[in-house]
């Protein structure tokens, strides 16, 4: 697994998760298309999956695009099924999530959303955290304690 991390917006990030065996790839957070598209583009992957940690615009912008373009599955927390235009599978705490080599389990970080997740790629140690954690801080709290 190679993790991409693509500027959005003016202070964002988002990242492209690519599996090298069979170049297939997720989005984690799409604030906006264009930047996923010219990477998806250059690294000719066929991305399968947009996955959301939370319901915020700057984190779930450009998933219509994505999806209508690439014809991906978006990702998201079961809470957050009426928040995040087109979910397409709705994950609960804990749940582990397996598609070929994509493998992932969420955790649910309500504080900054209720509806917060993180996703852990387990088998790769590596964990997508959204809001939730921040460089040397936490992210803010708008939904919980």
């Amino acid at each position: 697994m190679r993790v991409i991390t693509v500027k959005c917006l003016n202070d964002n990030f988002s990242y492209i998760v690519i599996n090298e065996r069979n170049n297939t790839a997720c989005v984690i957070d799409p604030s906006e298309s264009k930047p996923i598209i010219n990477v998806i583009r250059g690294e000719k992957v066929k991305l399968k999956y947009i996955l959301n940690t939370h319901h915020h615009i700057d984190h779930i912008d450009g998933n219509l695009t994505l999806k209508e373009k690439y014809k991906c599955k978006i990702i998201g927390f079961i809470n957050d099924k009426k928040r995040i235009p087109g979910i397409d599978i709705c994950l609960k705490n804990e749940e582990i999530f397996r598609e070929g080599d994509f493998q992932f389990k969420i955790y649910h970080t309500p504080g900054h959303t209720s509806g917060h997740i993180c996703y852990h790629f387990f088998n790769d140690k590596k964990l997508f955290t959204g809001d939730t954690l921040f460089s040397l801080s936490c992210g803010r709290l708008f939904e919980g304690t």
